[in-house]
């Protein structure tokens, strides 16, 4: 399989996803941001630090924060700016897509399962509303955004179709491709 093309609209996305993790807004991602990022959705849907469903969250923003550094810290200094960032999306994802799966696939599960609060291993528009909410996603485009990503139209988001979608927001450059509105409309 030939890894994908990081293109300027892949930028852009990815550049989109910085501004979430950027949660005190200062222009850099540090591990504060992430752990802050993990409580608002802990807070948001409810869910205690100490539940099994809070330390798999916590634990995987942690992992996904040591892989962050690990791959992009280009000065040692323990923060990201967009393009260390950046640089390091596109090298681990978009020109490694198995990186994905190590590294981003089980903080996307954990995310999922705090959001599938009745345990149904779906997850609703209520419930992609409030995660989108804490991603900061403009409210006119969380409705058009689920539609989109509720690939078989049943109203519900399966694990599967959350993983294609975050798949797609960051590997392809397919501006048709329907992950490209996990945030709201395309970048």
């Amino acid at each position: 399989m030939t890894a994908p093309v990081a293109t300027p609209f892949v930028h852009r996305k990815i550049d989109v996803c910085f501004r979430h993790f950027d949660t005190d807004d200062n222009g850099v991602i540090d591990r504060e941001d992430l752990l802050t990022l993990g409580a608002q959705l802990l807070s948001k849907f409810g869910e205690p630090v100490t539940s099994p469903r809070g330390v798999a969250l916590m634990d995987g923003m942690t992992r996904f924060w040591e892989a962050l550094l690990a791959a992009a810290d280009q000065d040692g200094d323990q923060r990201l700016t967009r393009d260390e960032y950046r640089n390091c999306m596109t090298g681990a994802f978009v020109e490694s897509p198995e990186g994905f799966d190590t590294s981003f696939r089980p903080l996307v599960e954990a995310v999922m399962a705090l959001m599938d609060t009745n345990g149904d291993g779906q997850v609703d528009e209520p419930e992609f509303q409030a995660w989108q909410e804490v991603f900061r996603t403009a409210p006119e485009k969380r409705t058009e955004a689920f539609r989109k990503l509720d690939a078989d139209g049943n109203g519900r988001l399966s694990t599967d179709e959350l993983l294609a979608a975050v798949r797609q927001y960051y590997l392809s450059a397919d501006a048709d491709a329907a992950g490209n509105w996990l945030f709201g409309a395309p970048a």
